[in-house]
């Protein structure tokens, strides 16, 4: 660890497949060409075509942890979330990872690119609970990922078991739980995470400190593995950078950090090839 002009940056070193046949997945994305699915009204040949010259190249092999077109886990694991998150993720990208916005595909209107992802669900031919439980957990109205991420049993609310993870939440849980329900709703969690927030500001303490306090919480990372993190300190505002092998660490990592008192600003600049943890 360097110091330079005041500032500290260094590198922390840290020590159901479903296949299928090609056949049955030609098959089911044929099928969606021509048959009309409950999901949208669109014709799904223009998709298709859009589906064929965009996305292949990460969906039809499953690079990077991009879904595969007929892979029904893959599927149903990104729409316990709901279709909401699903379509979102499409148009916004998912942070820390390569699903950029629109797939790097800017001048697509977002109507087409929901089809797009209709057709590739439709394509899959998920058994209908899938989509009927989706829908569900859509008219929940959620939009917070956190929140949508440690909502597990996808009810619409947080559990102290659920927070468990987190000692200053799970510790204040009864501040934030403002009705008294014994749960967390989406906007007593907002409250919770910006009142933490707050208080994290509100503490004095110089870089050299935080950079301390960073890399402890950093260790404490399971699967964290060497020259993957580097840690830059300035005037109490935290940039994170570089490549961790999966979307769950840099999600793990933003986590161990956002508690860290003095912090005054975080910024998770991390990126992986894969996909998978703010599905």
């Amino acid at each position: 660890m360097q110091a330079n002009n005041g500032n500290r940056s260094s590198v922390l070193r840290f020590n159901g497949n479903n296949t299928g046949s090609v056949m049955r997945i030609t098959i089911n994305i044929f099928m969606a060409l021509t048959l009309a699915t409950s999901i949208t009204t669109v014709s799904a040949a223009t998709p298709a075509e859009q589906y064929e010259k965009f996305c292949t190249i990460c969906h039809l092999p499953g690079s990077h942890g991009a879904p595969k077109v007929g892979d029904r886990d893959a599927w149903t694991q990104r729409l316990r979330s709901g279709l909401n998150p699903v379509y979102r993720n499409a148009l916004e990208g998912i942070p820390n990872t390569t699903m950029l916005a629109k797939g790097g595909q800017a001048g697509i209107p977002d109507g087409e690119l929901r089809a797009i992802v209709d057709f590739m669900i439709a394509a899959t031919a998920l058994p209908p609970s899938v989509i009927s439980d989706a829908r569900r957990y859509d008219r929940l109205g959620l939009t917070d990922r956190d929140f949508i991420r440690r909502d597990v049993s996808r009810d619409g609310y947080l559990s102290r078991q659920e927070v468990s993870t987190d000692p200053v939440l799970l510790k204040g849980f009864s501040r934030f739980d403002s009705n008294r329900d014994g749960r967390l709703s989406e906007t007593e969690y907002r409250n919770a995470e910006a009142a933490l927030e707050r208080e994290r500001i509100a503490v004095n303490a110089d870089d050299a400190e935080l950079y301390v306090s960073v890399g402890k919480a950093i260790t404490a990372v399971n699967g964290l593995k060497t020259d993957e993190v580097k840690v830059e300190v300035t005037a109490g505002a935290l940039v994170l950078s570089g490549v961790v092998s999966h979307p769950a660490i840099a999600i793990q990592v933003q986590d161990a950090v956002r508690r860290v008192p003095g912090l005054k600003s975080i910024q998770n600049r991390l990126v992986t090839g894969d996909q998978m943890g703010w599905d």
